[in-house]
C-alpha cells in the first residue's frame, strides 16, 4: 500500500452517504478484484464503506485482464477494469459496467541530471520513447519539446507539509499556473490556513488562497524567467521553483511497462493510437500493443506487474520512464527519490499537467454509450485546458437478484454520489460529474436488480 493510501486510512472521516440498508438483511462478505489503476482510491473507499455499512467487502489488485477473467469464472463477485470486456471474457450470466471514477495517467520519470525539472513531452516524442525509436535522453525530439515550453524545476525534493504537493504548468512565456494538491490528512490539518505563491526574488506575494474543502486548487499569475518562486501552505514551503537551463544527459532511457494485462496499458495504447500513431494496437498487453513488440529492444524495456511495482522500479532507477495513474508518481516518497510527472502537449497546442481539473476538462469532450463505456476525443483543438491522457475505471457487477449483488449496487452508488465527490481529488483522481454521474448511478442500480 502506498503512503497516499496509508495516510487516508489513518484518519477518520465523517460517515458518508444516506443510502438505505433496509433491503440488505445481514452483513455480507463480498469479494472483488482486478484493475490496479484505482487501488489508491478504492482502498480507503472500501475501508469507509465497511465501517459505515457493516459489510466485509474486499478487493484484490490483479490487473484488469485477470479481473475480467475472474469475474467471468465467478471467482470475483465483482471486478474492476479500465478497459472494455473482450469477446473471450464475456460472462454467460447477466452483468453490466458501472463507471465510477476517472483519473489522469501520468508519464512518470526519474532523471536526476535535470535537478527537479518538469519535462514537456509531445505525443510524437512519447510515441518515439515508448515505441523504442528514441533511446537516449539527449535525443533531439526531447530537446525540441523542451524548447517549446520554458523549463521550470522544483528543487525541493520533500515538502515541508506532509501530503501537500504542487505542479507547475506554463500558461504562456510570461505566466504560469500552480496546482496545489493535498492528501486528506493534510487537507484536514491545513483547513483555514493560507496557500501562498511568493516571488522570492522580489519578496512579493503573487497569489493567496485559503485552504477549504477542495483538495486541489490552482492559482495563475505572471512570472519572470530570472526570479525564484516558492509555494507555501501555512507558512511552510511545499515547492521551490526556478527556470532552469536544461542540459539533457547522454543517458539511456529505460522504458518500464506493465508486464501484466492492464487497463492502464489499454488506455495508454488508446492514447498513442488516437493522438500520435495508428500503428499502436489497442489491448491490455503492452508487449503486443507497441508496434513491433518489445523483444527487439532487449534490456532497454522492462516489465513490472501492477502499478505499484512499476512506479517503484522507476523511483529506484535513474533514467527510467513509465506510465500510470498520477497518484503513483506524485506520491511523496517517490517524489523525494526524484520522480516527476511530465506535462503533455494537447491538441490545442498547450503543455498541460496531469491534474484532476485538466483531466476533467478532457473527459468532458468524450461520449458515453448505453453500456456506460466512455469514448475519448484526442482532437479537442479548441480545449487548451485538457490533459489528454487518462482512464475511466469501471466496475463489473452481476445483475442477478441476490444479497451480495445488492451490496455491490449500494457500494458503487455511494462511491459515485458521496465518496468520490468528497475525496477523489484528494486521492489524485477525478470524480464523475453531470450526466456521466447520473448515467453511472442508473447502471449501478442494475446490480442485483433482475
Amino acid at each position: 500500500m502506498n503512503k497516499r493510501v496509508k495516510h487516508f486510512v489513518a484518519i477518520v472521516i465523517a460517515a458518508a452517504g444516506v443510502l438505505s440498508t433496509s433491503s440488505i438483511a445481514k452483513a455480507e462478505d463480498v469479494t472483488g478484484g482486478g484493475a490496479s489503476f484505482p487501488v489508491s482510491f478504492l482502498t480507503p473507499a472500501i475501508a469507509e464503506f465497511n465501517k459505515t455499512f457493516g459489510h466485509n467487502l474486499t478487493y484484490t489488485s490483479t490487473g484488469s485482464g485477470t479481473g475480467k477473467k475472474n469475474f467471468k469464472a465467478s471467482t470475483f463477485k465483482f471486478a474492476g477494469t479500465d478497459s472494455a470486456v473482450g469477446s473471450s471474457d464475456l460472462p454467460s450470466f447477466g452483468w453490466t459496467y458501472v463507471p465510477y471514477v476517472a483519473g489522469a495517467i501520468a508519464i512518470g520519470y526519474r532523471l536526476d541530471e535535470l535537478k527537479g525539472t518538469t519535462l514537456s513531452l509531445s505525443p510524437a516524442t512519447i510515441n518515439g520513447i515508448f515505441g523504442g525509436v528514441i533511446s537516449k535522453w539527449n535525443d533531439p525530439s526531447i530537446a525540441n519539446d523542451i524548447k517549446m515550453n520554458p523549463t521550470w524545476g522544483n528543487s525541493k525534493k520533500k515538502s515541508d507539509v506532509k501530503g501537500a504537493t504542487a505542479l507547475w504548468e506554463n500558461v504562456s512565456t510570461t505566466s504560469a499556473k500552480i496546482t496545489v494538491s493535498m492528501l486528506p490528512a493534510a487537507l484536514k490539518a491545513s483547513k483555514g490556513k493560507k496557500i501562498e505563491w511568493i516571488d522570492d526574488t522580489t519578496k512579493k506575494v503573487l497569489k493567496t488562497l485559503t485552504v477549504g474543502p477542495k483538495a486541489e486548487v490552482n492559482m495563475t499569475g505572471t512570472v519572470k524567467s530570472k526570479d525564484k518562486y516558492s509555494v507555501k501552505v501555512g507558512g511552510k514551503t511545499i515547492a521551490t521553483y526556478s527556470q532552469i537551463e536544461v542540459k539533457l544527459p547522454d543517458t539511456a532511457i529505460q522504458v518500464v511497462y506493465r508486464a501484466d494485462t492492464s487497463g492502464t496499458t489499454n488506455n495508454f495504447c488508446q492514447y498513442m493510437a488516437g493522438a500520435s500513431n495508428p500503428d499502436w494496437k489497442i489491448n491490455d498487453a503492452f508487449q503486443s500493443c507497441v508496434p513491433g513488440g518489445v523483444t527487439a529492444y532487449g534490456s532497454r524495456f522492462v516489465g513490472q506487474p501492477q502499478s505499484n511495482n512499476q512506479a517503484n522500479y522507476i523511483a529506484s532507477t535513474n533514467g527510467a520512464i513509465g506510465y500510470g495513474e498520477v497518484s503513483y508518481y506524485t506520491d511523496p516518497t517517490r517524489a523525494a527519490q526524484g520522480v516527476r510527472a511530465a506535462n503533455i502537449l494537447n491538441a490545442a497546442g498547450k503543455f498541460v499537467a496531469p491534474t484532476s481539473a485538466g483531466y476533467n476538462s478532457h473527459l468532458a469532450g468524450g461520449t458515453q454509450d448505453e453500456k456506460g463505456l466512455i469514448t475519448f476525443n484526442w482532437k479537442q483543438t479548441a480545449n487548451p485546458t485538457a490533459y489528454p491522457l487518462g482512464a475511466t475505471t469501471y466496475a463489473l457487477c452481476q445483475t442477478a437478484n441476490d444479497a451480495k449483488n445488492k451490496v455491490i449496487a449500494q457500494f458503487f452508488q455511494w462511491i459515485i454520489t458521496d465518496f468520490a465527490p468528497k475525496n477523489a481529488e484528494a486521492l489524485a483522481y477525478t470524480p464523475l460529474l453531470g450526466a456521466t454521474a447520473t448515467n453511472s448511478v442508473a447502471l449501478a442500480k442494475k446490480c442485483g436488480a433482475s
